[in-house]
């Protein structure tokens, strides 16, 4: 027995269906993880004790440099070695 019209296109609507559906049941994708950004990854200058506003800096051993013009969390450059690192 041949389809006729109105049956081949309920089976084409049928089949479709079928298909568009079958990726709602499916396992959803995980999401990665968020990496740190590069800022977080930064190490902070340890403050200096008693001097508010200087830290030392974390790459060059025993130099201290003002910080007192940033805010908590900019990223500022060591004047000795040129490298980034955090305000405390």
């Amino acid at each position: 027995m041949p389809l006729e019209p109105d049956n081949m296109t309920i089976l084409l609507i049928f089949a479709a269906l079928l298909i568009c559906t079958a990726p709602l049941h499916a396992a959803p994708t995980p999401t990665p993880k968020p990496k740190p950004n590069a800022q977080a990854q930064l190490p902070v200058g340890p403050p200096v004790l008693g001097k508010p506003g200087l830290v030392y800096s974390p790459y060059a051993k025993g130099k201290i440099m003002n910080v007192s013009i940033y805010k908590h969390g900019e990223i500022v450059l060591c004047p000795y070695t040129a490298k980034k690192f955090r305000v405390p």
